[in-house]
């Protein structure tokens, strides 16, 4: 297969280029550091081509399905292991799961939440409570949820659960792990593979 070769330098190096009028109209230059294209438009301008996923024509979100059935009969939030992702630091996240749980016993509820590196998170996790009531836990701090939900509609039986969560990440970046507990000592909650999967992407 033939090669093509571009001039190429970091954002820095070609703006540096467009400062003392070294680029020509028309040529294309690769930004090293941004993995992106620019066009010369003058001797000292130039155009940088958008990305795909920035243009819209590809998708941003980034998902993972579950790889195992995650169990947890404590009130205290653990991992669900394999639901987690490295978070960039001052880079902020829209984050979506959706799936399946079951729980022990129709009066045991359950929460999810993300344990975060630095910074802020706001969110909600929906759980079918019954047929026609769906009941809320929300995320307000890191770690942490407020409130309860009473219990499922069925015991051992694969519950839908919808949860969503912004997350600005502050100057530490890290894991972002998603966690989930019972809201009853000793009765077990359970998130389902394969049948739950979470997406993030970056905003």
């Amino acid at each position: 297969m033939p090669s093509l070769a571009h001039k190429r330098g970091t954002r820095s190096q070609i703006d540096a280029a467009a400062s003392a009028s070294q680029l020509r109209t028309g040529e294309v230059y690769l930004i090293t550091d941004e993995a992106r294209l620019t066009v010369g438009t003058a001797i000292n301008a130039h155009e940088p081509v958008a990305k795909q996923s920035e243009a819209g024509g590809g998708d941003a979100w980034t998902w993972q399905k579950l790889p195992a059935d995650v169990a947890n009969s404590t009130i205290t939030l653990a991992a669900a292991t394999g639901l987690s992702f490295t978070a960039a630091a001052n880079t902020s996240y829209l984050i979506h799961l959706y799936g399946a749980l079951q729980a022990a016993a129709t009066t045991t509820g359950a929460a999810l939440a993300v344990d975060i590196p630095s910074g802020q998170v706001v969110g909600q996790a929906h759980i079918s409570a019954s047929a026609t009531t769906i009941q809320t836990i929300e995320q307000i701090a890191d770690n942490a949820t407020t409130g309860v939900t009473s219990g499922v509609r069925a015991a051992n039986t694969n519950i839908p659960v919808f949860a969503w969560f912004r997350v600005d990440i502050g100057a530490t970046g890290g894991t972002v792990q998603l966690q989930f507990r019972s809201v009853v000592a000793g009765s077990v909650v359970t998130l389902k593979a394969g049948l739950t999967a979470m997406g993030r992407r970056a905003i």
